[in-house]
């Protein structure tokens, strides 16, 4: 009879920083920060699984809503989740009860609440949708310094915010921070 061998608490750590989970807008351009970030992290060797949001992002909609908090809810206890930073205002809702739960990080590209030409009202709300979903994000990476001084702007401490750059450099600096 053979017991297999208990895995090392190193190799336990390593699996678990390489089993991320990615909620992302399904329409997500193919250009896009989160989508970028993906083939990064897969091209440092971490194993990724995407869960797609269908809706119109950063939009908040009803059917993006109800998908995010069934995405969430199906995810096992303790893993790290990367948001892509478009899917935030219909991740929000969702957020609070599952933040002891998951170990949440956003990927942040830009923030959608001070789009030119986006009424008063509609900015109000994106703003508080970002800045409420971001204040519950472990760590929040972002490609370069305005992001980051945006982010900051929102009250997110500077310590939480990770410079990755869409690259094996800027991955190994967002699995670490995981």
């Amino acid at each position: 009879m053979t017991i297999p061998s208990m895995p090392s608490p190193n190799t336990r750590d390593r699996d678990l920083q390489t089993s991320i989970h990615l909620v992302m807008p399904a329409d997500l351009p193919a250009d896009a920060y989160g989508r970028r970030m993906v083939e990064a992290l897969r091209d440092s060797g971490a194993g990724i699984t995407i869960h797609a949001l269908p809706g119109p992002h950063p939009k908040v909609d009803p059917s993006a809503i109800l998908a995010a908090d069934v995405a969430l809810a199906r995810l096992p206890d303790g893993v790290p989740v990367l948001l892509d930073g478009n899917a935030l205002p219909n991740l929000a809702a969702s957020l609070p009860a599952d933040s002891r739960r998951l170990r949440f990080s956003a990927l942040v590209e830009r923030l959608h609440w001070n789009e030119p030409g986006l009424p008063a009202e509609e900015a109000l709300v994106r703003r508080n949708l970002e800045q409420g979903a971001l204040a519950l994000m472990r760590r929040v990476a972002v490609p370069d310094e305005t992001v980051a001084a945006a982010v900051q702007d929102l009250g997110v401490q500077s310590d939480r915010i990770v410079h990755a750059t869409t690259d094996t450099k800027g991955a190994a600096a967002l699995l670490a921070a995981l």
